[in-house]
Protein backbone atom coordinates (compact mmCIF):
# COMPACT_ATOMS: atom_id res chain seq x y z
CA UNK A 1 0.00 0.00 0.00
CA UNK A 2 1.75 3.31 -1.07
CA UNK A 3 1.94 6.71 0.87
CA UNK A 4 1.63 9.88 0.08
CA UNK A 5 5.32 10.86 0.93
CA UNK A 6 6.02 7.78 -2.25
CA UNK A 7 4.11 10.53 -4.23
CA UNK A 8 5.71 13.77 -3.14
CA UNK A 9 7.39 15.36 -5.91
CA UNK A 10 10.00 16.99 -3.44
CA UNK A 11 11.09 13.39 -2.91
CA UNK A 12 11.88 12.46 -6.83
CA UNK A 13 15.69 12.21 -7.97
CA UNK A 14 14.61 14.06 -11.39
CA UNK A 15 18.50 14.56 -12.17
CA UNK A 16 19.19 10.80 -10.94
CA UNK A 17 16.48 9.20 -13.44
CA UNK A 18 18.61 10.40 -16.47
CA UNK A 19 20.22 8.08 -19.12
CA UNK A 20 23.66 7.74 -17.91
CA UNK A 21 25.21 9.47 -21.06
CA UNK A 22 23.52 12.47 -20.50
CA UNK A 23 24.71 12.25 -16.59
CA UNK A 24 28.33 12.11 -17.89
CA UNK A 25 27.81 14.88 -20.45
CA UNK A 26 26.09 17.36 -17.67
CA UNK A 27 29.48 16.16 -15.62
CA UNK A 28 31.68 17.07 -18.25
CA UNK A 29 30.97 20.66 -17.71
CA UNK A 30 32.45 20.90 -14.14
CA UNK A 31 35.37 21.39 -13.22
CA UNK A 32 37.26 17.72 -12.70
CA UNK A 33 37.56 18.30 -9.30
CA UNK A 34 34.18 19.06 -8.87
CA UNK A 35 33.13 15.55 -10.86
CA UNK A 36 34.38 13.42 -9.07
CA UNK A 37 33.43 14.61 -5.70
CA UNK A 38 29.78 13.51 -7.01
CA UNK A 39 31.24 9.84 -6.13
CA UNK A 40 29.67 10.04 -3.05
CA UNK A 41 26.54 11.01 -3.99
CA UNK A 42 25.07 7.17 -4.36
CA UNK A 43 26.16 3.75 -6.06
CA UNK A 44 25.27 4.99 -9.12
CA UNK A 45 27.27 8.17 -9.20
CA UNK A 46 30.43 6.26 -8.29
CA UNK A 47 31.58 5.70 -11.38
CA UNK A 48 30.22 8.00 -13.71
CA UNK A 49 32.77 10.62 -13.50
CA UNK A 50 35.54 8.26 -14.86
CA UNK A 51 33.41 8.32 -17.94
CA UNK A 52 34.23 11.78 -19.08
CA UNK A 53 35.45 12.44 -21.91
CA UNK A 54 37.53 15.79 -21.76
CA UNK A 55 39.96 15.64 -18.36
CA UNK A 56 41.24 19.57 -17.65
CA UNK A 57 43.29 19.73 -14.69
CA UNK A 58 44.45 23.11 -13.78
CA UNK A 59 46.19 24.97 -10.69
CA UNK A 60 46.53 28.38 -11.45
CA UNK A 61 46.99 29.14 -7.66
CA UNK A 62 50.95 29.47 -6.74
CA UNK A 63 49.82 28.65 -3.09
CA UNK A 64 48.38 24.75 -4.34
CA UNK A 65 50.78 22.06 -3.61
CA UNK A 66 52.35 21.17 -6.67
CA UNK A 67 53.23 17.66 -5.26
CA UNK A 68 48.99 17.20 -4.22
CA UNK A 69 48.07 18.26 -7.40
CA UNK A 70 50.10 15.57 -9.26
CA UNK A 71 48.52 12.94 -7.45
CA UNK A 72 44.73 14.08 -7.99
CA UNK A 73 45.96 13.62 -11.67
CA UNK A 74 47.15 9.84 -11.39
CA UNK A 75 44.42 9.32 -8.78
CA UNK A 76 41.81 10.65 -11.63
CA UNK A 77 43.64 9.00 -14.53
CA UNK A 78 43.61 5.87 -12.43
CA UNK A 79 39.85 5.63 -12.45
CA UNK A 80 39.27 6.43 -16.27
CA UNK A 81 37.12 4.12 -18.05
CA UNK A 82 36.92 6.43 -21.14
CA UNK A 83 38.38 4.13 -24.70
CA UNK A 84 38.90 7.88 -26.19
CA UNK A 85 39.68 11.09 -24.69
CA UNK A 86 37.78 14.08 -26.40
CA UNK A 87 40.29 16.45 -24.94
CA UNK A 88 43.53 16.04 -21.77
CA UNK A 89 45.08 19.18 -20.66
CA UNK A 90 47.35 20.26 -18.09
CA UNK A 91 47.53 23.94 -17.17
CA UNK A 92 49.89 24.10 -13.99
CA UNK A 93 52.13 26.55 -12.36
CA UNK A 94 55.59 23.82 -11.89
CA UNK A 95 58.80 25.97 -10.38
CA UNK A 96 61.08 22.99 -11.64
CA UNK A 97 59.05 21.07 -13.61
CA UNK A 98 61.88 18.97 -14.19
CA UNK A 99 61.45 17.41 -10.87
CA UNK A 100 57.74 16.15 -11.78
CA UNK A 101 59.17 15.26 -15.57
CA UNK A 102 58.84 11.49 -14.93
CA UNK A 103 54.87 12.09 -14.12
CA UNK A 104 53.95 14.61 -17.13
CA UNK A 105 55.50 11.62 -19.15
CA UNK A 106 53.33 9.12 -18.01
CA UNK A 107 50.13 11.46 -18.40
CA UNK A 108 51.08 12.22 -21.72
CA UNK A 109 51.47 8.67 -22.79
CA UNK A 110 48.21 7.90 -21.46
CA UNK A 111 46.42 10.58 -23.11
CA UNK A 112 48.18 9.68 -26.36
CA UNK A 113 47.14 5.95 -25.26
CA UNK A 114 43.33 7.27 -25.39
CA UNK A 115 43.41 8.54 -28.78
CA UNK A 116 42.96 12.41 -27.30
CA UNK A 117 42.04 14.61 -30.48
CA UNK A 118 42.76 17.88 -28.23
CA UNK A 119 46.52 17.94 -26.15
CA UNK A 120 46.69 21.08 -24.07
CA UNK A 121 49.93 21.73 -21.97
CA UNK A 122 50.82 24.81 -20.49
CA UNK A 123 53.19 24.92 -18.06
CA UNK A 124 53.02 28.72 -17.02
CA UNK A 125 56.55 30.85 -17.30
CA UNK A 126 57.27 32.20 -14.00
CA UNK A 127 59.24 35.18 -14.12
CA UNK A 128 61.66 34.41 -11.08
CA UNK A 129 63.16 31.35 -12.92
CA UNK A 130 64.90 31.11 -16.32
CA UNK A 131 63.56 29.15 -19.78
CA UNK A 132 65.46 26.19 -18.81
CA UNK A 133 63.79 25.61 -15.44
CA UNK A 134 60.13 26.40 -16.25
CA UNK A 135 60.07 24.04 -19.83
CA UNK A 136 59.07 20.64 -20.22
CA UNK A 137 61.04 18.73 -22.87
CA UNK A 138 58.07 16.55 -24.89
CA UNK A 139 58.53 13.18 -24.84
CA UNK A 140 59.34 11.75 -28.47
CA UNK A 141 56.22 9.76 -28.68
CA UNK A 142 54.40 12.35 -29.09
CA UNK A 143 55.35 13.34 -32.26
CA UNK A 144 53.52 10.53 -33.97
CA UNK A 145 50.15 10.76 -33.11
CA UNK A 146 47.13 10.66 -36.10
CA UNK A 147 44.70 11.29 -33.61
CA UNK A 148 45.63 14.64 -32.33
CA UNK A 149 43.51 17.52 -33.64
CA UNK A 150 44.59 20.39 -32.42
CA UNK A 151 47.68 20.83 -29.90
CA UNK A 152 48.79 23.48 -27.46
CA UNK A 153 52.04 24.19 -25.76
CA UNK A 154 52.76 26.55 -23.69
CA UNK A 155 56.39 26.36 -22.15
CA UNK A 156 57.04 23.30 -23.95
CA UNK A 157 60.68 22.52 -25.86
CA UNK A 158 59.57 21.00 -29.17
CA UNK A 159 62.48 19.06 -30.29
CA UNK A 160 61.36 16.46 -32.24
CA UNK A 161 64.52 14.21 -33.31
CA UNK A 162 63.30 12.15 -36.17
CA UNK A 163 59.84 13.33 -38.62
CA UNK A 164 56.72 14.57 -37.05
CA UNK A 165 53.65 12.09 -38.16
CA UNK A 166 49.98 14.37 -37.16
CA UNK A 167 48.47 13.08 -40.16
CA UNK A 168 44.94 14.98 -38.37
CA UNK A 169 46.10 17.85 -36.96
CA UNK A 170 44.14 21.05 -37.88
CA UNK A 171 45.39 23.54 -35.14
CA UNK A 172 48.64 24.49 -33.45
CA UNK A 173 49.53 26.61 -31.00
CA UNK A 174 53.02 27.26 -29.61
CA UNK A 175 54.41 29.52 -26.53
CA UNK A 176 57.04 30.74 -24.71
CA UNK A 177 59.14 28.11 -26.34
CA UNK A 178 62.42 28.39 -28.31
CA UNK A 179 61.77 27.37 -31.94
CA UNK A 180 64.09 26.68 -35.50
CA UNK A 181 63.57 26.80 -38.63
CA UNK A 182 64.61 23.02 -38.84
CA UNK A 183 61.73 22.26 -36.31
CA UNK A 184 58.83 24.46 -37.94
CA UNK A 185 59.99 22.47 -41.77
CA UNK A 186 59.70 18.93 -39.96
CA UNK A 187 56.29 20.49 -38.30
CA UNK A 188 54.83 21.24 -41.78
CA UNK A 189 55.90 18.38 -43.47
CA UNK A 190 54.34 16.42 -40.99
CA UNK A 191 51.55 17.75 -40.58
CA UNK A 192 49.69 17.85 -44.07
CA UNK A 193 46.27 19.31 -43.19
CA UNK A 194 47.33 22.03 -40.85
CA UNK A 195 45.14 24.81 -41.09
CA UNK A 196 45.69 27.25 -37.89
CA UNK A 197 49.28 27.50 -36.64
CA UNK A 198 49.83 30.12 -33.91
CA UNK A 199 53.42 31.24 -32.41
CA UNK A 200 53.67 33.32 -28.96
CA UNK A 201 56.42 34.38 -27.27
CA UNK A 202 58.59 32.39 -29.20
CA UNK A 203 62.25 33.09 -31.06
CA UNK A 204 64.86 31.54 -32.73
CA UNK A 205 63.07 31.70 -35.78
CA UNK A 206 63.77 33.94 -39.25
CA UNK A 207 61.82 31.88 -42.15
CA UNK A 208 58.28 30.99 -42.28
CA UNK A 209 57.86 29.14 -45.52
CA UNK A 210 54.60 27.56 -45.87
CA UNK A 211 53.78 25.19 -49.18
CA UNK A 212 51.28 23.61 -47.79
CA UNK A 213 47.80 24.32 -49.44
CA UNK A 214 45.59 23.44 -46.62
CA UNK A 215 47.02 26.15 -44.10
CA UNK A 216 44.61 29.01 -44.16
CA UNK A 217 45.55 31.27 -41.19
CA UNK A 218 48.73 31.82 -39.35
CA UNK A 219 48.87 34.11 -35.58
CA UNK A 220 52.00 35.84 -34.81
CA UNK A 221 52.18 37.08 -30.96
CA UNK A 222 54.76 38.48 -28.83
CA UNK A 223 58.42 37.63 -30.12
CA UNK A 224 60.49 36.97 -27.31
CA UNK A 225 63.54 37.75 -27.41
CA UNK A 226 65.95 35.69 -25.89
CA UNK A 227 68.60 38.07 -26.19
CA UNK A 228 66.92 40.70 -23.85
CA UNK A 229 64.45 40.42 -20.93
CA UNK A 230 61.61 42.01 -21.41
CA UNK A 231 60.04 41.51 -18.05
CA UNK A 232 62.83 43.49 -16.22
CA UNK A 233 62.40 46.01 -19.03
CA UNK A 234 66.04 45.34 -20.35
CA UNK A 235 65.87 45.93 -24.23
CA UNK A 236 70.03 46.05 -24.45
CA UNK A 237 70.99 43.37 -27.42
CA UNK A 238 67.64 43.56 -29.04
CA UNK A 239 67.46 40.87 -32.06
CA UNK A 240 67.59 42.44 -35.45
CA UNK A 241 67.18 39.82 -37.41
CA UNK A 242 64.97 39.51 -40.32
CA UNK A 243 61.36 36.95 -40.22
CA UNK A 244 60.09 36.27 -43.00
CA UNK A 245 57.31 34.49 -44.17
CA UNK A 246 56.02 33.20 -47.28
CA UNK A 247 52.37 31.42 -47.52
CA UNK A 248 51.05 31.28 -51.20
CA UNK A 249 47.72 29.96 -49.48
CA UNK A 250 47.56 31.62 -46.52
CA UNK A 251 44.29 33.62 -46.18
CA UNK A 252 44.78 35.63 -43.16
CA UNK A 253 47.30 36.81 -41.35
CA UNK A 254 47.58 38.38 -37.40
CA UNK A 255 50.85 40.08 -36.42
CA UNK A 256 50.05 41.14 -32.84
CA UNK A 257 51.36 42.62 -29.58
CA UNK A 258 55.76 43.41 -29.60
CA UNK A 259 57.62 41.77 -32.08
CA UNK A 260 60.56 43.15 -30.24
CA UNK A 261 63.06 44.84 -33.33
CA UNK A 262 62.18 42.25 -35.80
CA UNK A 263 62.57 42.59 -39.57
CA UNK A 264 59.31 41.27 -40.89
CA UNK A 265 59.40 40.81 -44.45
CA UNK A 266 56.11 39.12 -46.72
CA UNK A 267 57.99 37.31 -49.28
CA UNK A 268 54.21 35.78 -51.28
CA UNK A 269 50.92 36.13 -49.48
CA UNK A 270 49.33 36.31 -53.07
CA UNK A 271 45.72 34.57 -51.73
CA UNK A 272 45.20 36.66 -48.37
CA UNK A 273 42.19 38.27 -47.70
CA UNK A 274 42.21 39.36 -44.13
CA UNK A 275 44.90 40.68 -42.15
CA UNK A 276 45.84 42.78 -38.98
CA UNK A 277 48.71 44.23 -38.15
CA UNK A 278 48.55 45.36 -34.60
CA UNK A 279 52.03 45.56 -32.65
CA UNK A 280 54.41 47.70 -31.83
CA UNK A 281 58.41 47.33 -32.18
CA UNK A 282 61.15 47.63 -29.51
CA UNK A 283 64.07 50.24 -29.96
CA UNK A 284 67.23 51.12 -28.85
CA UNK A 285 67.64 54.18 -26.57
CA UNK A 286 70.46 55.98 -28.36
CA UNK A 287 68.96 55.01 -32.03
CA UNK A 288 65.97 56.26 -31.99
CA UNK A 289 65.81 58.19 -35.21
CA UNK A 290 67.51 55.07 -37.54
CA UNK A 291 65.46 52.64 -35.44
CA UNK A 292 61.74 54.87 -36.44
CA UNK A 293 63.29 55.45 -40.23
CA UNK A 294 63.65 51.57 -39.81
CA UNK A 295 60.12 50.74 -38.28
CA UNK A 296 58.48 53.10 -41.33
CA UNK A 297 60.68 51.01 -43.95
CA UNK A 298 59.27 47.44 -42.71
CA UNK A 299 55.58 48.68 -42.62
CA UNK A 300 56.29 50.08 -45.87
CA UNK A 301 56.98 47.02 -47.08
CA UNK A 302 54.91 45.02 -45.16
CA UNK A 303 51.78 47.30 -46.65
CA UNK A 304 53.00 47.21 -49.95
CA UNK A 305 52.67 43.52 -49.91
CA UNK A 306 49.35 43.50 -48.86
CA UNK A 307 47.89 45.98 -51.90
CA UNK A 308 45.58 43.06 -53.22
CA UNK A 309 43.90 42.94 -49.91
CA UNK A 310 40.50 45.01 -50.69
CA UNK A 311 41.16 47.24 -47.87
CA UNK A 312 42.04 50.68 -46.97
CA UNK A 313 45.14 50.96 -44.96
CA UNK A 314 44.77 53.64 -42.72
CA UNK A 315 45.61 54.74 -38.93
CA UNK A 316 43.49 51.89 -36.46
CA UNK A 317 41.42 49.71 -37.96
CA UNK A 318 39.08 50.14 -41.47
CA UNK A 319 36.58 47.89 -42.19
CA UNK A 320 35.82 47.46 -45.77
CA UNK A 321 32.61 45.16 -46.54
CA UNK A 322 33.65 41.44 -45.76
CA UNK A 323 37.07 41.92 -45.86
CA UNK A 324 39.00 43.87 -43.72
CA UNK A 325 42.29 45.45 -42.71
CA UNK A 326 43.42 46.59 -39.40
CA UNK A 327 46.71 48.66 -39.26
CA UNK A 328 48.13 50.19 -35.77
CA UNK A 329 50.93 52.06 -35.81
CA UNK A 330 54.20 51.76 -33.95
CA UNK A 331 54.46 53.45 -31.20
CA UNK A 332 56.03 57.30 -31.94
CA UNK A 333 58.58 58.93 -29.74
CA UNK A 334 57.58 62.22 -28.48
CA UNK A 335 59.86 64.74 -29.17
CA UNK A 336 61.31 63.18 -32.07
CA UNK A 337 58.05 62.80 -34.21
CA UNK A 338 58.10 66.50 -36.01
CA UNK A 339 62.02 66.03 -36.86
CA UNK A 340 61.04 62.97 -38.85
CA UNK A 341 58.13 64.13 -40.30
CA UNK A 342 59.54 65.66 -43.16
CA UNK A 343 56.76 66.77 -45.42
CA UNK A 344 53.71 68.79 -44.56
CA UNK A 345 50.75 66.29 -43.34
CA UNK A 346 48.59 68.40 -43.00
CA UNK A 347 48.91 69.51 -46.99
CA UNK A 348 49.31 66.68 -48.10
CA UNK A 349 45.50 65.74 -47.00
CA UNK A 350 43.78 68.77 -48.01
CA UNK A 351 45.22 68.83 -51.46
CA UNK A 352 44.40 65.18 -52.27
CA UNK A 353 42.37 65.10 -55.49
CA UNK A 354 42.14 61.77 -56.35
CA UNK A 355 38.80 60.35 -55.97
CA UNK A 356 39.76 57.10 -53.75
CA UNK A 357 36.32 54.39 -55.35
CA UNK A 358 36.65 52.68 -51.57
CA UNK A 359 36.10 55.58 -50.00
CA UNK A 360 33.12 56.84 -51.88
CA UNK A 361 31.47 53.68 -52.33
CA UNK A 362 32.73 50.52 -49.48
CA UNK A 363 34.32 52.66 -46.27
CA UNK A 364 31.93 52.22 -43.21
CA UNK A 365 33.68 52.14 -40.42
CA UNK A 366 37.00 53.70 -39.26
CA UNK A 367 38.42 53.50 -35.68
CA UNK A 368 41.61 55.69 -34.79
CA UNK A 369 43.36 53.22 -32.08
CA UNK A 370 46.08 54.65 -29.97
CA UNK A 371 46.15 58.33 -31.17
CA UNK A 372 48.25 60.08 -28.36
CA UNK A 373 46.86 63.72 -27.66
CA UNK A 374 50.30 64.86 -28.03
CA UNK A 375 49.88 64.28 -31.96
CA UNK A 376 46.56 65.22 -32.52
CA UNK A 377 47.17 68.40 -34.94
CA UNK A 378 49.09 65.61 -37.29
CA UNK A 379 45.61 63.51 -36.81
CA UNK A 380 43.21 66.74 -37.49
CA UNK A 381 43.90 66.55 -41.30
CA UNK A 382 43.56 62.88 -42.16
CA UNK A 383 40.38 63.01 -40.16
CA UNK A 384 39.03 65.41 -42.39
CA UNK A 385 39.72 64.12 -45.24
CA UNK A 386 37.97 60.85 -44.49
CA UNK A 387 34.87 62.94 -43.25
CA UNK A 388 34.75 64.76 -46.65
CA UNK A 389 35.04 61.87 -49.08
CA UNK A 390 33.83 58.87 -47.30
CA UNK A 391 30.42 58.88 -49.06
CA UNK A 392 28.72 55.82 -46.82
CA UNK A 393 30.57 56.18 -43.73
CA UNK A 394 28.17 55.23 -40.92
CA UNK A 395 30.43 55.69 -37.90
CA UNK A 396 34.49 57.04 -37.26
CA UNK A 397 35.70 55.75 -33.28
CA UNK A 398 38.55 58.00 -32.25
CA UNK A 399 39.84 55.64 -29.36
CA UNK A 400 42.49 57.70 -28.01
CA UNK A 401 45.35 56.79 -25.51
CA UNK A 402 45.25 58.70 -21.63
CA UNK A 403 48.49 61.28 -21.73
CA UNK A 404 48.69 62.83 -17.96
CA UNK A 405 50.60 65.89 -19.20
CA UNK A 406 48.29 66.85 -22.00
CA UNK A 407 44.19 67.07 -21.63
CA UNK A 408 41.94 67.86 -24.44
CA UNK A 409 39.90 71.19 -24.95
CA UNK A 410 36.71 72.05 -25.53
CA UNK A 411 38.63 73.67 -28.52
CA UNK A 412 39.17 70.49 -29.34
CA UNK A 413 35.84 68.70 -29.57
CA UNK A 414 34.69 71.78 -31.25
CA UNK A 415 36.92 71.72 -34.25
CA UNK A 416 36.45 67.42 -34.58
CA UNK A 417 32.69 67.70 -34.62
CA UNK A 418 32.96 70.76 -37.26
CA UNK A 419 34.20 69.51 -40.25
CA UNK A 420 31.86 68.75 -42.92
CA UNK A 421 30.68 65.20 -43.68
CA UNK A 422 29.92 63.87 -47.13
CA UNK A 423 27.92 61.25 -45.59
CA UNK A 424 24.63 62.39 -43.87
CA UNK A 425 24.87 59.32 -41.87
CA UNK A 426 28.18 59.39 -40.44
CA UNK A 427 28.60 59.70 -36.68
CA UNK A 428 32.02 60.55 -34.72
CA UNK A 429 32.66 59.06 -31.48
CA UNK A 430 35.55 59.65 -29.25
CA UNK A 431 37.00 57.64 -26.01
CA UNK A 432 40.03 58.15 -24.03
Amino acid sequence: MSTESDHDPGSVDRIGELPEPLLVHILSFLQIEDAVKTQVLSKRWKYLCSFIPSLVFRSDSVDRDIYEFAEFVNNTLTLCNCTRLKKFAVVCRFYFIQYYETKVNLWTRFAAGKGTEILHLDFHRLEEYTYEESCYELPQHLYSNSSFRELHFSSCSVTPKAGVDWNSLKKLSIGYVGLSDEVIQKILVGSPVLEILELYYFHGVSRLHFGNASLKKLILREYWDNKCDYFDGNNNNLDDSQLEISAPNLQSLEMLGCLGRKDCRLVDVSSLVDATLDFDLRHEEEDVLEDYERDQNMLRRLVERLAHVKSTIKLGTVNNGSERFALSTVEHFGETLTKLCDFDEKLYWTSQKRAYKCLMLHLTKVKFAGVRWLYRDLNFAFVQFLLENARVLQKMVIDALRDDDVKPTTEFFQKLLSFPRSSPNAVVMFYE
